[in-house]
């Protein structure tokens, strides 16, 4: 049992939520601060590419240009971001209760880079935050203790999102009203060929979607149960938490399609990967209902 000299410490998500508090806007400035030195950059090489023949005075003109955007733009902002990070990594871990736990979930979450890579490496620090780091851990060497969660149940049932359907339904029933508006005035005007055809369409494509929508909206079984002994989903059925390991939920972009949200896992029948994205739950939160039903199962609690 760990005998760490707090007496008063706080959770993993209190610790993950104020993470991503802290660190959303160093992000931004690092992220909007690589194009603006990028950019500089881009238009010298494109000058270059243009055989433009460069003098002296241009050359150290651009070379101004560019070590002032490049102080701006990205080594203040990666500053910014570097002390931030380091300043709420070294908050979270002398406060939360787990540190094995939260040493996962903040790389997860992409609150600060993996332990011992190049990113962790190039962060800025000074001698007193190494040195405090170093202190910390010593908190590593206590084996991981299990804290419940009263207010999780027994059991929870994941059923598809209504908000997200009813969304999906109203966006499929704009397009089937736009798509029968414009066939309708295509064929009443004589409009081309191609309008006739494709207005159409417009209106039948989202009809399959709309079907899907409402059959996910009135389905009595739902897509995940969590409980204290396993996991069951309609790929596997039931497992226990002791067949399920490798666990992760990822956060994907896809452009204009939105975001996409997997649970993915191994078990001794393979891989399996969920789509959670129109599920009625949050990444954080089925992450923090695995973790919890996972502890509860490796600690005896049925």
């Amino acid at each position: 049992m760990s005998t760490y000299r707090k007496t008063t410490l706080i959770s993993v998500d209190d610790a993950l939520a104020k993470g991503r508090r802290m660190l959303l806007l160093p992000r931004i400035l690092m992220i909007s601060g690589l194009f603006f030195f990028l950019f500089p950059l881009a238009m010298i090489f494109m000058a270059l590419l243009e055989g433009s023949a460069f003098t002296i005075n241009i050359w150290l003109a651009c070379a101004g240009i560019v070590l002032f955007c490049f102080i701006i733009f990205f080594y203040l902002p990666f500053l910014y971001w570097s002390k931030t990070t380091t300043r709420w990594k070294l908050w979270a871990f002398d406060n939360v209760d787990n540190v094995h736990e939260l040493r996962i979930m903040a790389v997860q979450a992409n609150l600060c880079p993996a332990f011992g890579t190049l990113m962790d490496k190039l962060q800025i620090q000074s001698a007193n935050e190494r040195e405090r780091w170093r202190e910390l851990q010593g908190r590593f060497d206590f084996p991981e203790v299990f804290k419940d969660d009263p207010n999780i149940p027994f059991t929870t049932n994941i059923f598809y999102s209504k908000v997200h359907l009813t969304i999906n339904i109203l966006f499929g029933l704009l397009f089937v009203a736009m798509g029968s508006i414009i066939a309708y005035l295509a064929i009443k005007n004589n409009w081309q060929l191609s309008l006739k055809l494709i207005a159409p369409l417009i209106a039948i494509a989202p009809l399959y979607k709309i079907f899907i929508a409402f059959k996910r909206m009135f389905k009595k079984q739902p897509e995940l149960v969590l409980e204290n002994q396993g996991l069951t989903t309609i790929q596997t059925g039931f497992l226990n938490w002791d067949q399920i390991f490798n666990e992760k939920v990822t956060r994907t972009d896809q452009g204009k399609r939105g975001v996409k949200f997997t649970l993915s896992f191994q078990h001794p029948g393979g891989i399996v990967h969920i789509d959670i994205s129109d599920l009625d739950i949050t990444k954080s939160g089925l992450e923090r209902l695995i973790r919890v039903y996972k502890g509860r199962f490796a600690s005896g609690i049925r």
